[in-house]
């Protein structure tokens, strides 16, 4: 229970803290809009773009708390989905540091950098850090799910479903594929999160069919 709990809680995490954060921060991306640089940049907003930045790159350590449980939950799609999630909070972390790096830079250099820095240049880091922070971490998430399709223990619901998540994780950089994609995940942590113990011992069954394949 505390295996499949600590995965659940990690997914959960993972999902809401990064929602916050992106949103939070309000990073330049899709459209080109001189406004939302220009927020983004402002003095008034370096204090909640570093605050959510922050936690936006805290919440990613859930996956790492999902992948370790995955190596026990299910033996051998453990084994791929552990090195994946290492990976993806890898990207997540980059990401975050590279969006509030670039508020923390105008904040620090002040007037000169705000004077010598062009917005499109602005926008352009803002969207490499919205890529590597959300996308980045979704592709490897998205493969992840593809694995557990065929894994053991799972409720039928949930693994057709991650087949269509794990795509839409993996094509997350048009964006419109995020609500199938982070409602999966949502949906994976919560149910491993609110366990009985009659599913657990479901879930251990799940584990011994993997490992006599």
């Amino acid at each position: 229970m505390t295996t499949t709990r600590k995965a659940g809680l990690g997914l959960v995490v993972y999902v809401i803290g990064t929602l916050a954060g992106f949103l939070g921060v309000a990073a330049p991306g899709g459209d080109y809009q001189p406004d939302a640089v220009a927020g983004y940049i402002s003095s008034g907003h370096f204090w909640p773009a570093f605050g959510f930045g922050y936690l936006g790159v805290l919440s990613a350590l859930g996956l790492l708390a999902f992948g370790h449980a995955a190596r026990t939950l299910w033996p051998r799609a453990g084994d791929v989905v552990w090195p994946l999630m290492i990976a993806a909070t890898a990207t997540s972390v980059v990401g975050g540091f590279v969006i509030t790096g670039v508020v923390v830079s105008f904040a620090e250099g002040g007037a000169p950098v705000s004077a010598g820095v062009p917005h499109p240049v602005v926008y352009v880091f803002g969207e490499v850090g919205n890529l590597l922070a959300l996308c980045g971490p979704a592709f490897f998430v998205g493969v992840a799910a593809l694995v557990l399709a065929r894994a053991a223990g799972l409720p039928t619901w949930l693994r057709i479903w991650a087949v269509p998540a794990g795509l839409c994780g993996i094509l997350l950089p048009f964006y419109f594929t995020i609500p199938v994609y982070m409602l999966w995940v949502l949906a994976l942590g919560t149910w491993l999160a609110a366990r009985k113990e009659q599913d657990a011992a479901a879930v251990g069954l799940g584990q011994l069919q993997e490992s006599l394949v």
